[in-house]
């Protein structure tokens, strides 16, 4: 498992099945078995879990030395396997075995019924039959990585790229969102690239990006970025209260973008907001124009130069209020400490029931 080559398909079974036989109850077994009906085909096998009384499921085995979610789903299409989030999925006796499955990828085979184990040891199988349901969790990252041309949406150009598919409503193409966006096409080509891997977004026969699950792109971006790393950011405090902080920059001449818990209140309140995050241009002069004192204790300022423009890309205005993009908002929260993850979840709630507000 040190080593950096991908193991095989063959390991890869004989490693599930060690790896079930050690999760199941006592008693109880787990074997790769030859397929009941297919003896001309040594490669198809199953799963056979027996309990001590004789009670016995055997789940269809699929085996891919790599998969990712847009593959996952179009095998699990195949298969007739559709998702069904409203009540949540039948269980299908069928087990899908790799060396790796990313969470994403387990997500996606989740969704449809099914079950999984990879060798690193997450796994999740769920009988009907005899009852059983085993879940357990191995490695967050690939250990023998691929070559992909994308991995990650750390950087300005991927958190462009990103804002660009979110916030625009498809169809388009990638010459066409570049140029609306300002994005270069190649980045932007990349980006679509690494999404439609992760079945974050369907392109048609064109290559035409046809339909964005925008909330889940959204929190795939949260993986990668954060508000406190990827931007540069200082602490305030500002002594007279966030609300004359607010009345300040109602008057300020200066370009900045208000996100975070401040800027959520304008569209989702939950519960007064206790820090304010404002993007801007030269932190030390707003500093001197919103009269803030820098602290290492009791901050309820943090201003940011941003990692990018783009933040400062498709605005809003409230009460005299220059707010960011909810897209913007809701990763900032997302990647935030405390409550302000939930209030993320609380804005991209308020995104699915007010889409034609905010996208474009």
């Amino acid at each position: 498992m040190a080593n950096n080559k991908r193991i095989s398909e063959t390991t890869a079974l004989r490693l599930a099945e060690q790896l079930l036989a050690r999760s199941v109850p006592p008693g109880w077994t787990a074997k790769v078995v030859q397929a009941p009906g297919r003896s001309t085909r040594p490669r198809s096998v199953s799963l056979r879990i027996r309990t001590p009384a004789g009670e016995a499921n055997d789940f269809d085995i699929v085996t891919k030395q790599s998969l990712n979610p847009m593959q996952a789903g179009e095998l699990l299409d195949a298969a007739g396997l559709e998702p069904t989030p409203q009540r949540g999925p039948k269980p299908v006796d069928l087990v899908v075995v790799a060396p790796y499955l990313s969470e994403r990828t387990r997500e996606v085979i989740t969704a449809r019924g099914a079950s999984y184990i990879d060798s690193t040891g997450n796994v999740r199988l769920q009988s009907a039959s005899p009852a059983l349901y085993i879940l357990t969790n191995g490695a967050d990252k690939d250990p023998w990585p691929d070559d992909q041309p994308l991995k990650s949406l750390r950087g300005r150009g991927a958190g462009r790229g990103l804002r660009a598919v979110v916030d625009f409503r498809p169809p388009y193409g990638v010459r066409e969102l570049a140029g609306r966006a300002s994005v270069s096409p190649a980045t932007l080509a990349r980006v679509i690239d690494l999404l439609a891997r992760e079945a974050l977004l369907t392109r048609d026969s064109r290559g035409r990006v046809i339909d964005v699950d925008w909330a889940g792109c959204v929190r795939r971006w949260s993986n990668d970025y954060e508000f406190a790393t990827s931007n540069q950011t200082t602490a305030f405090l500002a002594p007279r209260g966030l609300d004359d902080v607010t009345s300040k920059l109602a008057t300020v001449k200066w370009r900045y973008a208000m996100t975070g818990s401040l800027a959520a209140q304008s569209f989702s309140p939950i519960a007064p907001a206790r820090l304010g995050m404002l993007y801007v241009d030269d932190i030390e002069s707003a500093v001197r124009q919103l009269d803030l004192r820098e602290t290492d204790s009791g901050t309820n300022v943090l201003l940011a130069e941003p990692f990018d423009p783009v933040v400062y890309e498709r605005t809003t205005k409230q009460a005299g209020l220059t707010l960011a993009a909810p897209t913007q908002i809701a990763a900032d929260l997302l990647t935030g400490s405390g409550r302000m993850p939930s209030e993320g979840d609380e804005m991209l709630t308020w995104m699915k029931a007010n889409e034609r507000d905010w996208r474009t």
